[in-house]
């Protein structure tokens, strides 16, 4: 069954847990209740992540202290309705048609994400569809996850790309 603890579903927490094990330098700023990731954030402040911070003010405080990162773990709320909620639940304001908007919020979520992460570092995106990176920020498409949670629930699709332009990891 569907869960806001995505991880909590078997077959997804097998393999968000199989990339981290060969991580070094893992980020996760929609982290919930799992602080799996080096850095996790989530905007719930009721939740166990070390951070409780819009998304994209947790990713450009990283950019600013230099951090790099080999995993990046982006599983946002996966709708309009679901990022109101999330936004509403702890009392901020939610703009649909400007900044909040899902399709603008999760674009600029990965850009910055992108700046965190090394090449050959592994994106892993969670959601109603695979959009994730993308061949114009430089990924290669390595995996797909589909889990289907039955009746008329959405699946959850969990793509898995390696980023293969960018930045080297040196050290």
């Amino acid at each position: 069954m569907p869960n806001k603890d995505t991880f909590d579903c078997v077959p997804i927490g097998n393999l968000v847990r199989r990339h981290l094990a060969s991580s070094k330098v893992s980020i996760d700023p929609f982290s919930r209740n799992k602080r799996w990731a080096t850095f996790t954030n989530d905007l719930d402040s009721d939740t166990q992540a070390k951070s409780h911070l819009d998304a994209r003010e947790f990713l450009e405080g990283l950019i600013s202290r230099g951090i790099i990162a080999d995993l990046v773990i982006l599983d946002p709320p996966y709708s309009q309705i679901q990022v109101a909620r999330a936004y509403h639940s702890v009392g901020h304001e939610y703009k649909p048609f400007g900044d909040d908007n899902n399709a603008v919020l999760y674009r600029e979520i990965r850009d910055l994400a992108d700046k965190l992460l090394v090449t050959r570092g592994v994106a892993i995106n969670l959601g109603w569809n695979s959009a994730g990176m993308g061949k114009k920020r430089g990924y290669i498409l390595e995996e797909i996850l589909l889990v289907c949670h039955g009746a008329s629930h959405n699946d959850t699709i969990v793509t898995v790309e390696r980023k293969i332009q960018g930045r080297l990891l040196r050290g």
